[in-house]
């Protein structure tokens, strides 16, 4: 009878370590099977426990107003008490994913019952809005070893978040709110929010910080706020870009390369020129070594949202570069750091087109050029949207140097506000 026993209660222990802890760890802690992030350039919101009638109207309003589209995970049976209101999120271009069709976790649910919550969650959705979700997000992020399968088998994303701020709790104020989601975002973050579930009146303290955590997003850490997508990535892709992204933030802090605008293309950095003089085409020096100048560097995680069509990328890039430059001209002429600064210039293998934007280009001075322009290459690769596939033998074995002057910049690409 003991041995029966220690049997019995071995078998519950590896039940409970194969079905509740393992997929607990592996989805939600670390992430593996599962997305704690995404891969285009910013943030994306996304919001729990509606639809509401109240909250989530008034929600829909304010990411109207700022032109913000967000993922949105439904309960199944809220999503079919209101399904006008379903409808119209998907009608103001929002997204949405599933939170299943009751708000329990996976851990009160058996196969059986995983199963039929979950099928019939989407069967709803699709009813409702006609097709099924793609994205899908367990009540409090929690899993159980059938809900994985289920997952797989129907071929969906589980969503999980990478930044939280607790707003489903009624004493967390908006500032609260929006002071832990700022010190805690980065590129690349998925925002939990509510709009709905939670204490008695946390959704209100949502709906208050929103418009204040959107500015604080965009001008503070300079991240666009952009829909949410999970791009077909193999597993060692994802961690090679993540990898090489903790290098480039360690880098920028170490060089002071800060991000000018939400949008823009390039970041910039203040620093001492390593020489040979630099002279215009009259032969006037415009900059000799140990003078100060503005280090133009691209925001390469920008890249991996570009269209991923060979025939697009060369425009989309060009368009992105156009868009980018009155935003840097903007920059230059209102920061006070660069107000005595006379060139700007960067190091680039992608120096195609320079001339006609306004730039000078001339060849590297420096003996350091081949390793450059080897991880300038190893960086286009990580970054560009067809990854390994972009060929770069054509781009040499060296960089370039590209500049411009101020007074040049300024002229071709600052454009003061007219005033009545």
């Amino acid at each position: 009878m003991f041995e029966y026993s220690k049997i019995l209660l071995l078998a519950l222990v590896l039940y409970g370590c194969l079905y509740f802890l393992l997929p607990e760890l592996f989805l939600h802690f670390l992430g593996l099977g599962s997305w704690k992030r995404h891969y285009s350039p910013g943030v994306s919101l996304t919001f729990d426990d509606g639809p509401d009638p109240i909250y989530t109207v008034k929600l829909l309003d304010i990411l109207e107003k700022h032109r913000i589209k967000a993922c949105f995970f439904l309960v199944g049976e809220k999503a079919e008490q209101h399904p006008d209101l379903t409808k119209k999120i998907l009608e103001k271009g929002h997204q949405i994913g599933t939170h299943g069709y009751l708000h329990k976790h996976a851990w009160l649910l058996s196969p059986t019952k995983t199963w039929y919550y979950w099928n019939e969650s989407i069967s709803i959705l699709k009813k409702i809005v006609g097709s099924e979700p793609e994205f899908i997000r367990p009540p409090w992020g929690g899993f159980n070893l059938a809900l994985f399968i289920w997952a797989l088998v129907k071929k969906k994303k589980i969503i999980m978040w990478s930044v939280k701020a607790f707003d489903w709790k009624k004493n967390r104020t908006p500032s609260d709110i929006v002071n832990t989601i700022i010190k805690n975002s980065a590129e690349g973050g998925i925002i939990l929010l509510h709009d709905s579930g939670g204490e008695i009146g946390a959704p209100t303290n949502t709906l208050l910080c929103l418009e204040k955590l959107i500015k604080k997003l965009k001008t503070e850490l300079k991240l666009p706020v952009v829909p949410l997508k999970i791009p077909e990535w193999p597993l060692f892709r994802r961690l090679i870009y993540r990898l090489w992204q903790k290098w480039e933030k360690a880098y920028a802090n170490w060089k002071n390369i800060r991000r000018i605008d939400d949008q823009s293309l390039f970041r910039l950095a203040l620093v001492k020129y390593k020489g040979p003089n630099l002279v215009n085409e009259w032969g006037q020096i415009l900059a000799e070594k140990g003078d100060l100048i503005g280090e133009i560097h691209f925001d390469n995680s920008r890249f991996p949202s570009m269209d991923t069509d060979t025939k697009n990328i060369g425009i989309s890039a060009l368009k992105k570069v156009r868009f980018s430059l009155p935003i840097l001209a903007n920059y230059v002429a209102h920061n006070p750091d660069f107000k005595s600064v006379n060139v700007y210039l960067g190091v680039t293998m992608l120096n195609k087109g320079a001339k006609n934007l306004g730039f000078s280009v001339q060849e590297y001075p420096f003996k350091d050029g081949r390793l450059i322009a080897a991880l300038q290459k190893i960086l286009i690769k990580i970054y560009h949207p067809l990854g390994a596939k972009r060929k770069t033998a054509k781009l040499g074995f060296k960089p370039k140097l590209v500049w411009i002057t101020r007074d040049q910049l300024l002229k071709k690409y600052y454009k003061t506000k007219k005033t009545n």
